[in-house]
């Protein structure tokens, strides 16, 4: 008997930590709304801004790997696959040239969360990341052969967000939830193209912004 009370009692136990502690890949849908603020176009001819860039939305998705410890904390390493933008913005004295600037990013992140229990099979959590943004930046004034140069940048990165999760079993759970990731100054390389004084003095910049809404499952090992 006393043997019996033992094993129940390291069974119990050994599922108690494997439910705790566990690896786990997850895979998020996002849908991405990304701004440019700051925005700049570095000449010594133009004026002022007439008209901010748009802001543009796109479904984006992202995979990480982690683990889960004790008493509600995860941490995890997340790749965000490449996401195309495109904001445009007019400058006085020269309000009929429209300046695109073309944007595509990605991320490799470490998050971090804390997962907050509301019963058995629901949890809220907050999370904060930092990591790594890859962004190339290119352009062009008017007509696509006036183009301003490409320009590569690896920007430190960060995010900050909050969601609601769900055990659908023992291995899976799925939740939602929002956030918010700054990655930084990007700009592009200086104009290609002969402006009227012949100078290659141009270029566009601004800060690169993105909140996410997304869907999530994750799945223990």
């Amino acid at each position: 008997m006393q043997k019996l009370v033992y094993a129940i009692l390291l069974a119990a136990f050994t599922t108690s930590h494997a439910q705790a502690e566990s690896w786990y890949g997850s895979a998020k849908l996002n849908n991405a709304r990304q701004n440019l603020s700051s925005a700049l176009l570095t000449s010594p001819r133009v004026t002022e801004r007439v008209q901010a860039p748009d802001s543009t939305k796109s479904l984006v998705a992202s995979f990480a790997v982690g683990y889960a410890f004790t008493d509600g904390w995860r941490v995890e390493g997340e790749y965000t696959m490449p996401n195309s933008s495109a904001f445009k913005s007019y400058w006085a004295p020269f309000n009929a040239n429209v300046n695109n600037l073309q944007v595509n990013s990605q991320r490799l992140m470490l998050n971090g969360y804390k997962d907050i229990p509301i019963n058995h099979w629901l949890s809220f959590y907050g999370m904060a990341g930092m990591g790594v943004a890859r962004v190339e930046a290119e352009g062009y004034q008017t007509v696509d052969t006036r183009r301003f140069a490409n320009n590569r940048q690896h920007n430190f990165a960060y995010s900050v967000g909050m969601g609601l999760e769900a055990k659908a079993t023992e291995q899976l759970t799925l939740g939602a939830g929002y956030r918010y990731v700054a990655m930084g100054d990007v700009e592009t390389g200086y104009n290609t193209f002969a402006n009227r004084i012949n100078a290659r003095d141009e270029q566009l910049k601004g800060k690169l912004k993105e909140q996410n809404v997304f869907l999530e499952a994750r799945l223990s090992f």
